[in-house]
């Protein structure tokens, strides 16, 4: 697998992050308005292990991973650390109790 070192290198661009969650939910992620609206600040939460808004997080999610993904704490977060964060997280924040055969039940 190639190494991609520029995700290292590259700021995390958040900016737009809402807007892309939410159009999401308009193609079928089961999004909750909630989720939306906290979005940003978990994903910043995500990378800063030691904030309140990452107490919060855990507690809304405890399966969540929180952690400086690349190692460099202080640093900006980098693509590498929301791109490492993804993988780690890939299935653990889903009610599947909400989902049967015909997919997610979005009461």
């Amino acid at each position: 697998m190639p190494a991609y070192p520029w995700l290292a290198k590259n700021k995390l661009d958040a900016s737009d992050i809402v807007a892309r969650t939410a159009t999401l939910r308009t193609v079928g992620v089961p999004y909750t308005d909630a989720m939306i609206a906290n979005v940003k600040a978990d994903l910043l939460a995500q990378i800063d292990p030691d904030s309140k808004a990452a107490a919060e997080l855990v507690k809304r999610y405890p399966k969540a991973k929180v952690a400086k993904f690349d190692g460099r704490p202080g640093a900006d977060p980098s693509e590498l650390d929301a791109v490492i964060a993804y993988l780690q997280i890939l299935g653990q924040m889903v009610d599947f109790a909400s989902f049967d055969a015909s997919g997610p039940n979005l009461r």
